[in-house]
């Protein structure tokens, strides 16, 4: 027991003293502006100063004194330039999907990408629709909430909202964070007016694969799907000539997980599912 008591303390790591450090090794100062932080003693020989802009970005600059820095970083700048110039290799295509001389590609399929999220959450989903369209030759429609109905289509893709504000979203999961709010959260209110949302939510991802239109045109009117499913929409032409007025039933769906409604609409129409993060 003595010599394991030994060998115990002498493992135990040696206590340190604060005051012993020296200022270098201090955090850099706040500057005297709010918003700025200001380091005037870096070892690097550079004065650096960063402000934090309105939009939420942080400008860093740094004044050189000495060339360490660049002979950091130049390499590795000169490196990005160089990988930017060079042209990207030729995609892989599997032999199923036609990447095989003489192999015939799937027919064309109608896709539906649901979203729910801020913008940063459908821009990804953008990239891998206009993908699926333009060189697969599939009918990508995206449903998401209706601000990002011009984002959508000025990409080359079909939209469809789902409803939902995710300026609302993102707000009350600021306030309410953790897996389950809080019953300050039901006697507010919140909860019983994000379920309201979410419903409008679920609703609209299932509308979106099984109708026409861009979703703003149908009225969602009862509780029953025999209610809400009904043909509102009625093309004013035989031969439409907007993509959004042919009539859609998705093939497959693809989602982030926050739509919620994804495994059930895959469900009820027995079509295969791809739900990912980004």
């Amino acid at each position: 027991m003595g010599e394991l008591a030994n060998t115990e303390s002498s493992s135990q790591a040696p206590s340190v003293n604060v005051e012993d450090h020296d200022e270098e090794d201090a955090p850099p100062p706040y500057g005297d502006t709010f918003g700025e932080v200001s380091d005037q003693n870096s070892q690097l020989g550079v004065d650096t100063k960063a402000t934090i802009t309105d939009d939420g970005r942080v400008n860093i600059n740094i004044n050189q004194r000495t060339s360490k820095l660049s002979n950091l970083l130049a390499p590795a700048l000169r490196n990005q330039l160089r990988l930017q110039d060079e042209p990207a290799p030729p995609p892989y295509i599997p032999a199923s999907l036609g990447g095989e001389p003489g192999q015939a590609p799937p027919p064309p399929l109608n896709v539906v990408i649901h979203v729910v999220g801020s913008r940063g959450d459908v821009q990804p989903f953008l990239a891998l629709g206009k993908v699926l369209k333009e060189r697969y030759g599939h009918r990508v429609r995206l449903a998401t909430h209706p601000v990002f109905k011009q984002f959508v289509t000025e990409n080359g893709l079909e939209f469809f909202s789902i409803g939902g504000d995710p300026a609302e979203l993102m707000a009350f999961m600021v306030k309410h964070p953790g897996l389950m709010p809080g019953f300050d959260a039901v006697r507010s209110g919140d909860v019983g007016k994000r379920r309201k949302e979410i419903g409008e939510m679920v609703k609209g991802c299932w509308r979106s694969c099984i109708e026409a239109g861009d979703g703003t045109t149908v009225e969602v009117k009862g509780d029953t799907s025999e209610d809400w499913m009904s043909n509102d929409y009625h093309v004013s032409s035989s031969r439409p000539t907007d993509p959004h007025d042919l009539p859609f039933v998705c093939d497959a769906i693809i989602a982030n997980p926050p739509s919620f409604a994804h495994i059930h609409c895959a469900e009820k129409l027995g079509c295969p599912l791809h739900m990912m993060f980004t």
